[in-house]
C-alpha cells in the first residue's frame, strides 16, 4: 500500500491555524450565527452583542495588522508559532500577504524598507546571494507551500494509493524525506526529457508552430494582442510547443487542444492549487486535470513506460498527474512569462529599460549572446521570484540591524530575485542591464539553482533556454525586417 509522502517524511510542522477552513465555515461560523440568533430571541441580547463585538474586534485587529504592521507582526509571530495569538491572527495575515508578496514590484518595496532579510507571507525571507545559493544547492525540507503561497493539500497531485507526488512539496531524502522526490524527478527526466523529445524540438511540427508564432508577432503592429490572446500568440505557442516536444501529443487535433486550452489558458487555474482558494468550487479543476492527465498517459512519451523500483514504483497515472501540475505551474506559465519579459519591452521589477534595445544589437546567429540576454533579463525580472524550504534546525538571522531567533520547522523563503541584485556579488552596476557582465552564468539564480547546481533545478531548463534562443532569433529577424521597412 502506498502512503502519503508528506505524512511519512520528517519535515517538522509548527503552529498553524486554530481551526481549518472547512471547520471554520461548516462548524464555527454557523454555530456563532445560531448562538447569536438564539440568544437574541431569548432575551440574552448582551450575549449576541458580545459575540458580534468579538468578531468586529478580530476583523479590526487583522485589518490594522495588514495595513500597517504585517511584516513586524509576522516577525513576532514566526518566533512564537505556538502562541495562541500567533495561531489566531497569523493564518489570515499570511494568506492575504502571500497574494502579492512574490510580485517583483511588491517584494522590492519590502526589500527597500527592511533589506535582504524580513518576514512576509508566513515565512522568513533570507535574501543574500550566499543564503540563496546555500539553500538551492543543499537538500531541503519541504511542505505544502509554493514559494510564497500556501497550498491546498487536496489540490496537489496524489497517486492512486494516496501518496503525494507533487515534487515541490517533497523533502529531500538527506533531510528526512522518503526518497520520493529524487525518484520521481528521475522518472520525469527519463520519461519526458529523452532523445525523442530533443528530436521533436526541431522537427517539422515544431518549425510550423514557431513559424506561426513569428507570424502572430508580425501582427502586433496591426493590433493583435500577442501576449494575452487565448488564440495564437505567446500563450498558445507554449501550450502547443511544450506538449508536442515533451509528450508527442497531436496538437493539430482540435479535441486535444480544446482539452489543453481549457486548463492552460490564462492565469486563474493556478488558484486551484492555492490555500484556501482551492476550496471554492469555481477554482476546483479536478475534472479538467483528469482529462489532461488521461491525454498524457496515452501520449507517445508514455508508450514504453514501466513501473520501476528506481522510481519508487511510480505509476504512469502518478506521473501524468504530477506533470499536469508541473506544466500548469511552471512549464507553460513560467515560459510564457519569460518570453514576455524578453520580447515585449515591458519595464517591470528591476528591469528598468526596454530590453529590446539590447536585443536589436545582438548578432542573432550568436546563440551564446542570446542565452546571456535571456539570463540578464531574468536576473532583473525573473518569472519565478521565490522558492521555499522548511528550516530543519533552529536558526537566527539579522533583520533591520537586529538578530532574531526562529525555531526548527519555520518556513523559509528563498528569494531568487534578491540574490540576483546582491551588490556584494554583482557590484555597483547591479541595476544596469549588461548581458555580457562577468560572472553572469556563474552567479545567476534561476530555475531553482545557482550556476546550474541544485538537486531541485528545473529539469526543463535546457529545453526552455534552447527554445528562447530560437524565439529571439526568429522574432528578432521579423522585428528587424519591420524596422527596416518602417
Amino acid at each position: 500500500m502506498l502512503t502519503s509522502s508528506i505524512e511519512s517524511q520528517q519535515t517538522p510542522v509548527l503552529g498553524g491555524p486554530l481551526v481549518s477552513v472547512p471547520v471554520l465555515f461548516l462548524v464555527v461560523i454557523p454555530a456563532m450565527i445560531a448562538t447569536v440568533v438564539i440568544c437574541f430571541m431569548n432575551g440574552l441580547w448582551f450575549v449576541s452583542v458580545g459575540i458580534i463585538g468579538l468578531v468586529v474586534l478580530f476583523v479590526a485587529v487583522e485589518a490594522v495588522i495588514l495595513l500597517f504592521h504585517k511584516n513586524t507582526f509576522q516577525l513576532w509571530a514566526l518566533q512564537r508559532p505556538w502562541n495562541l495569538i500567533s495561531r489566531l491572527l497569523l493564518p489570515l495575515v499570511e494568506i492575504v500577504d502571500s497574494i502579492g508578496a512574490g510580485n517583483t514590484n511588491n517584494c522590492m518595496l519590502t526589500f527597500n524598507q527592511y533589506g535582504k532579510n524580513f518576514c512576509a507571507s508566513g515565512e522568513v525571507w533570507l535574501g543574500s546571494h550566499s543564503e540563496v545559493k546555500k539553500s538551492v544547492q543543499n537538500p531541503q525540507g519541504r511542505n505544502y507551500w509554493l514559494g510564497e503561497h500556501p497550498l491546498l493539500p487536496s489540490s496537489v497531485p496524489h497517486g492512486e494509493g494516496g501518496r503525494c507526488v507533487f515534487l515541490l512539496s517533497l523533502a529531500s531524502k538527506a533531510v528526512g524525506g522518503t526518497g520520493d522526490h529524487e525518484a520521481f524527478r528521475k522518472c520525469v527526466v527519463d520519461t519526458l526529457l529523452s532523445d525523442a523529445s530533443v528530436a521533436r524540438e526541431s522537427d517539422s511540427i515544431s518549425k510550423e508552430v514557431m513559424d506561426s508564432l513569428t507570424a502572430d508577432f508580425a501582427k502586433i503592429e496591426s493590433g493583435f494582442d500577442f501576449y494575452n490572446s487565448p488564440v495564437g500568440g505567446n500563450q498558445e505557442f507554449w501550450t502547443k510547443y511544450l506538449h508536442h516536444v515533451l509528450f508527442g501529443l497531436d496538437i493539430k487535433n482540435k479535441e486535444v487542444m480544446d482539452t489543453l486550452n481549457s486548463f492552460f489558458t490564462g492565469d486563474m487555474a493556478l488558484m486551484h492549487y492555492l490555500y484556501p482558494f482551492g476550496y471554492v468550487p469555481h477554482f476546483n479543476l479536478h475534472s479538467k486535470i483528469e482529462k489532461v492527465a488521461e491525454l498524457y498517459e496515452k501520449s507517445p512519451a508514455f508508450k514504453n513506460f514501466k513501473v520501476k523500483a528506481e522510481y519508487n514504483n511510480m505509476t504512469a497515472k502518478e506521473l501524468a498527474l504530477l506533470m499536469t501540475s508541473i506544466m500548469r505551474i511552471a512549464g507553460v506559465q513560467g515560459s510564457r512569462m519569460l518570453a514576455w519579459f524578453c520580447t515585449s519591452g515591458v519595464i517591470y521589477g528591476n528591469l528598468r529599460i526596454d530590453a529590446r534595445e539590447v536585443w536589436d544589437t545582438i548578432d542573432l546567429t550568436n546563440e551564446d549572446d542570446l542565452k546571456k540576454y535571456v539570463l540578464e533579463v531574468s536576473r532583473l525580472s525573473p518569472p519565478v521570484t521565490v522558492s521555499h524550504r522548511v528550516a530543519m534546525e533552529d536558526f537566527s538571522c539579522e533583520i533591520a540591524g537586529k538578530t532574531y531567533n526562529f525555531p526548527k520547522g519555520t518556513k523559509v523563503a528563498i528569494p531568487l530575485v534578491f540574490a540576483n541584485i546582491d551588490q556584494d556579488v554583482w557590484g555597483a552596476d547591479v541595476w544596469d542591464f549588461k548581458h555580457k557582465r562577468p560572472g553572469l552564468e556563474k552567479n545567476h539564480a534561476g530555475f531553482n539553482s545557482v550556476d546550474g547546481v541544485g538537486n531541485r533545478e528545473c529539469p526543463g531548463k535546457g529545453l526552455v533556454m534552447r527554445t528562447m534562443v530560437r524565439i529571439l532569433q526568429d522574432l528578432g529577424k521579423e522585428r528587424r525586417k519591420q524596422k527596416a521597412s518602417a
